[in-house]
């Protein structure tokens, strides 16, 4: 036996409305039909200026003597028409709520040539790249937007890419296998790179302003290729970076738990004196971002 529709939820939503300037507008001359049988009345020259899939549709011969404005079937449904129109329609603005719905505004954008609102369309992706990196990666890659690609990427190392133990995300939508290999492969020299950097002080230069603490110390390799001692927990908290930077290369190193863990064993006041959250949350951040900055993505 089904269960009986709630009373708040409108099992038959209403259809879709457009309002100006697609409501039926004054000097509209050609009529975009979206799949769900929603009508746009459109002015063919915007569309043509915008288009050249739209010139080449608007300049075939109509029927002579046909007083009804010519209908344009349309594969997009009403919503995703709507915001389309609206990316680049004198008299409205770009409105695209979620990724999601962002992604069927480029992919229209794509389909009938408007490469004059594709820079408009990059601005808005590259809004999402910090908290959907992967979706935003995707989107790039199949288009070819190399800048927005790349930096879509570089905010993959602050996430688990590699984590195998888990169902694919949706993100991966549309990524091809080998482009995904890519980026995993990116993603794995970068941890390299960032676990090297952290384990090894040979970047540092020596002397060192630092003042170590003399208590249960251990040595530690500076710039000059000689071992320097300096305290147990600091050699440890290098140790225990390199594995989380294994995983997560763009870490945030001064919001980590192993910064923390670090700044509870440093506890006596020779400790105190050398200034370990410069040298985590700038000078080792800044080390690892410039060893990362070498590895080039295959794009």
């Amino acid at each position: 036996m089904s269960s009986p529709v709630p009373e708040n939820i409108d099992s038959n939503p209403s259809p879709f409305v457009p309002t100006h300037p697609f409501a039926n507008a004054a000097g509209a001359d050609a009529i975009l039909r979206s799949s769900d049988g929603v009508d746009f009345y459109v002015h063919r020259t915007i569309l043509s200026l915008v288009s050249p899939v739209f010139e080449t549709i608007f300049s075939l011969p109509q029927p002579e003597l046909s007083t009804a404005l010519p209908v344009i079937d349309m594969q997009e449904s009403s919503a995703t028409l709507d915001r389309a129109l609206r990316f680049f329609y004198p008299g409205t603005h770009p409105n695209a709520e979620t990724l999601d719905e962002l992604r069927g505004i480029i992919d229209v954008l794509m389909k009938y040539d408007m490469q004059s609102v594709i820079s408009v369309a990059k601005y808005y992706l590259e809004k999402y790249h910090a908290l959907h990196p992967l979706a935003v990666y995707a989107i790039a890659f199949r288009y070819g937007w190399k800048d927005v690609a790349i930096a879509a990427a570089k905010e993959t190392l602050k996430d688990l890419l590699r984590m195998l133990n888990t169902a694919a995300p949706s993100d991966l939508e549309g990524l091809t296998a080998i482009a995904y290999h890519d980026l995993l492969h990116y993603h794995y020299r970068c941890s390299e790179a960032a676990r090297s950097t952290a384990r090894s002080l040979k970047w540092l230069l020596w002397p060192t302003a630092f003042e170590f603490c003399r208590c249960n110390r251990t040595p530690v390799i500076f710039s000059d290729n000689a071992p320097h001692q300096v305290p147990v927990w600091f050699s440890q908290y290098l140790t225990s970076l390199g594995e989380l930077l294994a995983l997560m290369p763009g870490a945030k190193m001064h919001q980590t738990g192993v910064f923390y863990q670090a700044l509870e064993q440093a506890k006596c006041q020779h400790c105190r004196q050398f200034d370990f959250i410069n040298f985590a949350s700038v000078q080792l951040q800044e080390q690892v971002k410039a060893e990362i900055d070498k590895i080039e993505l295959k794009f």
